[in-house]
């Protein structure tokens, strides 16, 4: 799993492409959950961070279908912000 805050997302986005382009080319991304936090700054202001996590396999599986990059059709679930 690849998680992610804020602007480190699109490193980590990044990082996975790289990892299945370059160094293991049977990790699959099974599922993409994004979401946000609520955070308390060093200033005592209250905002959201948005997040991502990233859920890979290693290999592939006959009954399980990999996210293709091209596909516009991908179901991303989204979590509450906490509270």
């Amino acid at each position: 799993m690849v998680r992610a805050r804020g602007q480190a997302i699109e490193k980590a986005i990044d990082t996975v492409q790289m990892l299945r382009r370059s160094f293991l080319k049977n990790v699959l991304v099974k599922g993409i959950t994004l979401g946000s936090e609520d955070v308390t700054r060093y200033d005592g202001t209250r905002g959201n961070i948005s997040t991502i996590e990233i859920l890979l396999s290693h290999g592939a599986e006959d009954d399980e279908e990999e996210i293709d990059d091209e596909s516009s059709d991908t179901e991303i679930t989204e979590e509450p912000a906490e509270s």
